[in-house]
């Protein structure tokens, strides 16, 4: 499912609430008129970006895909031949299991490696008194890892995303740098 057909079918908030527990050190961080625009200008950033990558390297069409803590590489393959190499930065997941959202900053799992520039999108929250930014851990769902990762393509510039599904959580990326291995 593509990014632009994902957001369409998004359930309403009362919806949400109905399905999370009340833990209020978990509950959704205030979303400010200010949060808003950000979000509006980093879904249209996002989109052109998705966009022009799937143009220019057909990201949806490789075999398989791997990715790799200890590298900081999203590979993308056909047969056992890579074709493209990603160099990227972990922006955070959202679990199955709990149905939150945990910041890559604020996750001691992952090599320091892939989360060195999500600081800046942090630092940003805390400027801009923007608290989606700066609470680590949250109830989310998928659109909502969408809106961080758009955020934070949209805040380092970068040449697009990517989100990786394994068994219990959902993780999101961000393209920082593109090697083309295509011949």
């Amino acid at each position: 499912m593509g990014i632009l057909s994902f957001f369409k079918n998004r359930p309403n908030a009362k919806q949400e609430a109905d399905n999370q527990a009340d833990v209020p050190e978990l509950n959704k961080p205030e979303v400010t008129e200010e949060f808003e625009r950000l979000s509006e200008k980093a879904y249209g950033y996002l989109y052109q970006q998705q966009d022009l990558t799937e143009e220019k390297y057909g990201i949806g069409k490789y075999e398989k895909w791997f990715y790799d803590q200890t590298t900081g590489y999203l590979t993308f393959s056909d047969g056992d031949t890579i074709k493209l190499k990603i160099k990227y930065e972990e922006v955070g997941s959202i679990s199955k299991i709990s149905g939150t959202w945990l910041w890559s900053w604020a996750n001691p799992h992952l090599e320091e490696k892939i989360k060195t520039a999500i600081l800046k999108v942090k630092d940003y929250g805390r400027e801009h008194q923007l608290e989606p930014l700066t609470k680590r851990k949250w109830y989310a769902d998928e659109y909502d890892g969408w809106e961080m990762t758009a955020i934070t393509a949209y805040l380092m510039k970068a040449k697009g995303a990517y989100r990786v599904p394994t068994e219990n959580t959902f993780s999101f990326m961000v393209y920082k740098e593109i090697i083309d291995l295509r011949k």
